[in-house]
């Protein structure tokens, strides 16, 4: 008998089905493979995006939340490179009740030195490099504080051009970034100071794990030979000189090696156009040699300053609006002028705004009182009390604090120990201190030692 393999009969149409069923199960576990890879890829990217966030809400160069304590010092590498955001984001709202704003001179006016003298209510609020447009918006920011009692505003007269560092303000970002934590630790510049604190109080660590990655690199990446690619080619002098081998080049233009002479433009005392102030701005002749850096300022510096100077009225209604609030907030309002050398107050002059100079003082005085020590004396033409042209050195600081608790304080204890480290500054205060009063249109304007408070007659 015949026999027959026995075999499994399976339809066409079902076999079909079958092959179906595990091609779709082989592409479903293909695509899930994927999915996850793209989960990986996308989680990978979250993570690292992430970092910088995590890094910055640790580090917190700004003291924006202040949880970790890294023992770090941050002021001197965070107020520097963003003086707003550091101000803004460490005023001690509840605490301060006298505030000092404006550019570099008034930040001279540290916080020690008031503290020093018992005035440990008061916060400097200036930012190096400040414009008007800072100051303005600062006080808007600060508007909100109860505790305010008093604002002291240094400001001089090349504040008002709008031209002035181009018109920087750094104010409005700052308070979006404290404002707004997610941009505040998923910024840029944020991070890089982060990593500056930490190189800084992780000095050693940080240059061990340099070291370590320079090593690492040597050893990974092999030797490689090149070859020199530099042509030493020899050629004449009547070659090199030939114009068809620099057919673009342009010489430079001859600079001097030393600063331009300093302008003096001396004008008849009626040239001025000043009146009865005219007395108050006789002609600065100081025939002496100055240090490189101040006569750099003078010639370079007044120049940018003064030569497309222009007033901006804007800048002006905004300290008129800031003197009516402080009106009608019952905040002492005090405006201060910062001393410069006296070669560096003559060049207003010489370029023709000594009545706009004058003026400045009358019109700030309508609005509050006025501490001036900027013009002719001792203590201005005296080099060793400044850093350069600009910048007076910290002892005249002390001073100018000194004298401005006389005028602000209603504390003896006080204004006691400021009147026992008067020197080169005597604001008249009293009468006995008073050396010249000279007054018109409504102000008054009294000198004493170095120093000048203008202000409405009846004050």
């Amino acid at each position: 008998m015949k026999k027959y393999p026995i075999v499994l009969y399976v339809s066409k149409c079902r076999a079909l089905t079958v092959l179906a069923r595990r091609k779709y199960l082989a592409h479903s576990i293909a695509i899930g493979y994927k999915g996850l890879v793209y989960c990986f890829i996308i989680l990978t990217s979250f993570l690292v995006g992430l970092t910088p966030v995590l890094f910055n809400f640790v580090v917190d160069p700004y003291n924006v939340n202040r949880v970790f304590n890294l023992q770090m010092k941050k002021e001197k590498i965070s107020l520097k490179a963003h003086y707003p955001l550091w101000k803004i984001s460490n005023y001690p709202k509840e605490q301060a009740k006298t505030l000092i704003l404006g550019d570099s001179r008034a930040l001279a006016l540290k916080d020690k030195y008031w503290h020093q003298l018992k005035m440990s209510d008061a916060y400097n609020f200036a930012y190096g490099g400040a414009t008007l447009h800072e100051v303005i918006d600062t006080v808007s920011f600060i508007k909100t504080s109860p505790k305010i009692n008093t604002l002291i505003i240094g400001i001089q007269l090349r504040s008002f051009s709008p031209l002035f560092k181009k018109g920087l303000n750094r104010v409005p970002e700052a308070i979006k970034l404290i404002n707004e934590p997610v941009s505040y630790y998923a910024n840029g510049f944020v991070t890089e100071i982060s990593w500056r604190q930490i190189e800084q109080r992780y000095e050693s660590e940080v240059m061990w794990l340099k070291d370590l990655v320079t090593k690492v690199n040597v050893n990974l990446i092999s030797t490689a030979h090149a070859n020199d690619v530099s042509i030493k080619t020899e050629k004449t002098l009547e070659k090199l000189l030939d114009p068809r081998n620099c057919t673009s080049c342009i010489l430079p233009k001859l600079i001097a090696s030393q600063p331009a002479p300093i302008q003096k433009i001396m004008l008849p005392k009626h040239a001025l156009g000043l009146g009865l102030w005219t007395e108050l701005w006789p002609p600065i002749i100081l025939n002496r040699q100055l240090p490189k850096t101040f006569a750099k300022q003078i010639a370079k510096n007044a120049q940018s300053d003064w030569q497309s100077f222009n007033f901006s009225q804007q800048y002006w209604q905004g300290l008129v609006s800031i003197a009516d609030w402080a009106n009608s907030h019952d905040v002492k309002l005090i405006f201060f002028i910062p001393p410069t050398i006296a070669e560096m107050q003559q060049q207003i002059t010489n370029y023709g705004y000594a009545k706009a100079n004058q003026k400045l003082r009358l019109d700030l005085a309508k609005l509050a009182p006025v501490i001036d020590f900027d013009f002719d004396s001792a203590l201005t033409r005296n080099l060793d009390n400044f850093n350069d042209a600009y910048h007076f050195n910290y002892k005249v600081a002390k001073m100018i604090i000194g004298e401005l608790i006389q005028f602000i304080s209603s504390s003896a204890e006080s204004k006691k120990m400021a009147y026992k480290r008067r020197s080169q500054i005597t604001c008249p205060i009293t009468p006995q201190e008073t050396l010249r009063e000279l007054a018109s249109t409504g102000i008054v304007m009294r000198e004493g030692s170095a120093c000048r408070i203008w202000h409405k007659r009846h004050e």
